[in-house]
């Protein structure tokens, strides 16, 4: 990140005014990324990961894409320094880019699991579809199709992302029942097919006879950003903000205009917020020499996703969590950590001491038990640590199979055995609101 650019994110100012209704505050802060993301254009599709670390981006006809300037689309990445500056942009290679078009739609809040747009093939090709891939020690993972019910798209173009725990994916596509162009779509993982459901129009408050797309789903996994073309704004495209009201993923707030210091008169295509939420990541069109980019650009608060919800409590109380592994595995899966990442990211901010306690079932010896139960606390624990929670507040416990959550010996009950369990204490939380 320039220097300019850390001061113009410093130096970001909220002025508060008196407008139409459905229209934010002005946000005085709209700041242009350094020369390597903007000197080809067009890039696109910002995408930045979950540790803020690390800023994909789409770009388009690159002579250096897989497939030269033929090559619609290609990922490529930028990794942030500590000082706040970014790296030079490296193309992410096989087996994610190919020849064809290459979108990163959204990744995991891990950081670890990726959509992809397309379905890819061993020799290279693709078809219409999405797919998920894992990254690893040694790269990213040859890309998993996803089955979803009745899948088609009519329009060249498409949009994608999940939510948090990856179990609903908001798709920007064209069907028969679209109100206009592309218009957004949910549809919801069943497990017992191990298939998508089939998209699901999601209405008329979010959908127009315009076109409806670049989703981003935020880690509330209700406040959803997109863009839209039919939808009053400042020019043909302008970024917009809807947050979901119930479970069903149909009924949606009246999108919000992002305001006229986030949209302007060009087109405003795509948007990828910060880990904070209250800064985010856009494509967009300089007022003076016309030419796209990408912007780091501030939220105002009532755009930005939803605080953690907070209950009263009569006394403070401490708050839990369970993590079952399989037979004789102490290692964390991906679901897991997934769980764990939600667990902290809800955690009150008078979170205290954190006691982590492994167990196992009945089988193995007594030795062996409490070695496992071990491992199973230990991995736990180093998890925590690294989403944040500080070493010293973390305690571990192993008890083997001394303490059962189930009585007998049944498949089921072993089990329920096999687990760490996780609890919070909190502390008296005298000024909290209202």
């Amino acid at each position: 990140m320039s220097r300019s650019l850390r001061a113009g994110i410093l130096l970001c100012a909220l002025a508060l005014a008196a407008g139409a209704e459905q229209q934010p505050p002005p946000i005085r802060c709209k700041v242009r990324l350094p020369e390597q993301f903007n000197e080809h254009q067009p890039t696109i599709l910002p995408l930045l990961a979950p540790n803020g670390t690390r800023l994909y981006v789409d770009r388009k006809h690159h002579p250096q894409n897989t497939g030269g300037v033929r090559d619609p689309d290609e990922i490529w990445y930028a990794d942030r320094f500590p000082d706040g500056s970014w790296s030079a942009l490296k193309n992410l290679g096989p087996p994610l880019n190919t020849p064809g078009s290459d979108v990163l739609c959204a990744l995991s809040p891990d950081g670890k699991e990726a959509l992809v747009f397309g379905i890819y093939r061993p020799d290279g090709t693709k078809h219409s579809g999405f797919s998920t891939s894992r990254r690893t020690d040694s790269g990213w993972s040859f890309p998993k199709p996803l089955r979803i019910r009745n899948f088609y798209n009519l329009s060249q173009h498409y949009y994608a992302t999940w939510s948090p725990d990856r179990r609903v994916l908001i798709l920007s596509l064209q069907r028969l029942d679209s109100y206009g162009g592309l218009d957004l779509y949910v549809s919801v993982y069943d497990s017992l097919r191990d298939e998508w459901s089939e998209p699901e129009n999601m209405g008329s408050v979010v959908n127009t006879s315009g076109m409806e797309g670049s989703p981003f789903l935020a880690p509330d996994g209700k406040t959803l950003y997109f863009f839209s073309t039919g939808h009053r704004g400042y020019g043909g495209m302008d970024l917009f903000m809807s947050r979901r009201l119930d479970e069903s993923w149909k009924r949606w707030s009246t999108p919000v205009n992002l305001g006229a210091e986030v949209n302007t008169v060009g087109d405003e295509a795509s948007i990828s917020l910060t880990v904070r939420g209250d800064s985010a990541y856009i494509v967009s069109i300089d007022p003076i020499t016309r030419r796209p980019g990408i912007y780091a650009v501030c939220l105002a608060d009532s755009l930005r996703p939803l605080p953690p919800r907070w209950e009263p409590r009569e006394a403070p109380g401490p708050l839990s969590l369970r993590l079952f592994f399989a037979l004789n595995r102490w290692k964390l899966s991906a679901a897991q950590r997934q769980r764990l990442h939600e667990f902290v990211r809800r955690l009150p901010a008078n979170a205290g001491e954190v006691l982590v306690e492994g167990h196992t079932d009945d089988l193995g010896s007594t030795q062996y038990n409490a070695w496992l139960s071990r491992k199973r606390a230990e991995a736990v624990r180093a998890a925590l640590i690294a989403l944040g929670i500080p070493a010293e507040r973390i305690r571990t416990a192993a008890y083997g199979s001394t303490r059962p959550a189930v009585a007998g010996t049944s498949p089921e009950a072993r089990r329920q055995n096999r687990r760490v369990e996780i609890r919070v204490t909190l502390a008296p939380q005298p000024d909290a609101p209202p």
